[in-house]
């Protein structure tokens, strides 16, 4: 039989084992709780860290892309080009993507000033280019616009119409060896053979770009995918710039271009009509045997 000291005695060894393991289990719980804490506050600094990564690397595009007519600031040029910084439509990132892939046209009244311009899309850019833009533009959004001064338009000097025109028609070459416009554009009373299937009207381009300043800074810096290429590395001279602007602003007070359909059926017909006179004679001198030849020669 067992004493009764020894049952108190295998009673408290239970007890101790008793508390030892639970003692354990509660290390065990604190121990899984920190590792899930550790686990739920490094992901916010990972979605953090992709943000961020985001961000700069938007930044870079709109430096190339957009900062040409919205300015490197976000603040635009008044009743030129609205501004981003401030603006609470540039907050949402969906608005901003949808006008990046679609463009946008106005009018459009930001900040109480009335815009009416056009914003062109930009297919060229990926899902990723976009997004990322985006997310630039939501940190200028939501930035304090009055922490950099207002930019005003500024003062451009006229140019020259016929300089203009001579350059946009090839007549002058652009100084850097950029092509002619009229490669691929008409405007004005330059046209017939210019190339409109190639690229778009632009005599309604001086008022579409908001004026002198808003198609001086766009030619100066060209955004669209077709252009950089063309002149990114042989960009047009700001005089140059001032007589393209001349002549697009007085394009649309020009005559349009004779439609040069009727001169080149007229051109095909008479061309087909002397091949034809030429193939008669040519059939007429064929139709002699050789026999009657040799006695022509006689």
């Amino acid at each position: 039989m067992r004493s009764e000291d020894d049952t108190e005695s295998g009673g408290i060894v239970s007890r101790s084992r008793l508390l030892i393991g639970v003692a354990g289990l509660a290390l065990l719980l604190a121990g899984l709780s920190a590792l899930a804490g550790g686990a739920a506050a490094s992901a916010p600094t990972a979605a953090l860290a992709q943000d961020d990564d985001q961000v700069a690397a938007g930044a870079v595009i709109f430096a190339e892309t957009c900062a040409t007519c919205h300015q490197a600031t976000g603040l635009g040029v008044v009743g030129t080009f609205p501004p981003l910084a401030g603006n609470p439509a540039a907050a949402d990132p969906e608005y901003v993507a949808d006008t990046v892939r679609n463009g946008l046209s106005g009018p459009l009244d930001v900040l109480g000033v009335t815009y009416n311009g056009q914003m062109a899309s930009f297919p060229d850019l990926s899902d990723d280019d976009v997004a990322a833009v985006s997310a630039y533009v939501v940190t200028l959004a939501e930035s304090d616009p009055s922490a950099t001064p207002t930019i005003e338009p500024d003062v451009v000097e006229p140019g020259d119409v016929g300089e203009g025109r001579d350059l946009f028609e090839g007549s002058n070459r652009f100084d850097n060896g950029g092509a002619a416009c009229a490669a691929c554009h008409t405007a004005g009373d330059v046209g017939n053979l210019g190339g409109w299937s190639l690229g778009p009207d632009l005599t309604g381009s001086h008022e579409k770009f908001g004026g002198d300043v808003g198609l001086t800074g766009w030619l100066g810096n060209p955004a669209s995918a077709t252009m950089r290429p063309i002149f990114g590395d042989s960009p047009m001279t700001p005089n140059e710039i001032a007589d393209i602007v001349a002549f697009l602003g007085d394009a649309p007070n020009q005559s349009e271009p004779s439609d040069p359909g009727d001169g080149l059926i007229l051109a095909g017909a008479a061309g087909f009509l002397i091949l034809i006179g030429g193939m008669a004679i040519a059939w007429r001198g064929m139709r002699q045997t050789y026999a009657e030849r040799l006695r022509s020669k006689r």
